[in-house]
């Protein structure tokens, strides 16, 4: 029976599989780190991203507070914890520079099923922060209209004029639009007119944000300074959010700094192991060594045969690790969430192609360095010397 070089170097890694498969679970457990890391730091880089178009704001005014929880509130849905005065509006409108200042009263009503609904109350000037939304129908204008977020009326099982009641908020509403899927969290929003949400949430006169978008995104500092230094500066709190974002990616780069040293570290174990393994089945083969020499096979053959057992056991890991990574990517995005300060609403952790083939690419680099000193070591073997050998030696 002929075998390729690669099937006889599996059918020899197969003679010790308890060593082998010792060997085989430390590459898998670097790769299943490694893509795992790289993975979240691609997926949490374009999901900051995607949130800020979907914002479609380049700065946050909202009361006094932390800036992270008031980012993270404004994005995704909650109770606010204090609200914004209706008169701010106008002077943040009456900043130079600001082309679009959209008002905004969020509330939230739990369910027992652990979900909750979210209303906004809010003018058209919203419309002009989401060029990306697509309205079957119109944005509501009279006092018992809703638009639904996507997520909303399939639930509800309701379209575009289609009349609905909602237990948190009095009367029927009549459904002047449904929002298309946009994919954040705006899909499970419940939009109404700005005065019909003060009035419903008991909040007359009230604001929990404005939605700030400039003419000229280049002057955002100076209009970060212009709205602070107004009448109402000291009581509200001006969040820039492209620095918002820019900070947050820059205390994860510190997390991200120390996970990848963990990961260098498993890959350095995982190639010494390697490197170890082979080297232990040069030591007990000496003698199978000699053999080959002694029927002909070159220096070359030998080289090829120990060197391709640290390939196979290397690229056997690394899908291993693939597979790993790419099947508990759920369970380290759910971890990483209740870790993080702030958590887009896209997926955080998912197995690219390029990711798997960086991975894949990175173990083949490491099992042909962590094998050449062994595949020379045995390349350099003296047939006479090494049939006379001892068992082992």
């Amino acid at each position: 029976m002929n075998l390729s070089w690669h099937q006889l170097a599996w059918k020899e890694t197969r003679r010790r599989p308890m060593r082998a498969g010792i060997t085989l679970t430390g590459i898998a457990v670097a790769v299943a780190a490694l893509a795992s890391l790289l993975s979240f730091q691609r997926g949490y880089r374009r999901g900051l991203g995607l949130e800020l178009d979907r914002l479609g704001a380049h700065v946050l005014v909202v009361p006094k507070g932390c800036p992270f929880d008031a980012a993270s509130i404004a994005l995704h849905g909650a109770n606010w914890p204090c609200y914004l005065r209706g008169a701010y509006l106008d002077e943040v409108r009456s900043i130079p520079g600001v082309a679009t200042a959209a008002p905004a009263l969020m509330g939230a009503f739990p369910k027992s099923d652990g979900t909750q609904t979210v209303v906004v109350g809010a003018t058209e000037d919203l419309l002009a922060l989401k060029p990306g939304w697509r309205i079957e129908g119109r944005f509501p204008t009279a006092t018992n209209e809703v638009l639904l977020g996507a997520d909303v009326a399939r639930k509800l099982a309701r379209k575009t004029g289609d009349s609905a009641m909602f237990e948190d908020l009095p009367g029927p509403r009549r459904i002047a639009g449904v929002l298309e899927p946009t994919g954040g969290a705006d899909d499970g929003f419940v939009f109404l007119p700005l005065a019909t949400a003060q009035r419903d949430l008991r909040h007359e006169e009230t604001l929990t944000h404005i939605l700030v978008r400039l003419r000229d995104p280049g002057q955002l500092d100076d209009a970060v300074n212009r709205l602070r230094g107004c009448n109402a500066g000291m009581d509200m709190n001006i969040v820039p959010l492209t620095h918002l974002f820019r900070t947050i990616q820059g205390m994860m780069g510190a997390t991200q700094v120390w996970m990848a040293c963990v990961a260098f570290v498993a890959l350095l174990a995982a190639g010494a192991g390697v490197s170890n393994a082979v080297l232990m089945a040069v030591v007990e083969r000496t003698r199978e060594i000699g053999v080959l020499r002694a029927l002909g096979a070159s220096p070359g053959d030998v080289f090829r045969l120990f060197w391709m057992e640290s390939l196979v056991l290397c690229t056997a890991g690394a899908v291993t690790g693939l597979l790993v990574a790419a099947a508990a990517s759920h369970w380290v995005e759910s971890w990483l969430r209740e870790r993080l300060p702030f958590s887009p609403t896209d997926t955080l952790v998912r197995l690219e192609p390029g990711v798997a083939l960086l991975c894949l690419g990175s173990a083949l680099t490491l099992g042909s360095l962590a094998g050449f000193l062994p595949a020379w070591r045995a390349s350099r073997l003296s047939p006479r010397e090494a049939i006379r050998a001892p068992s082992g030696t």
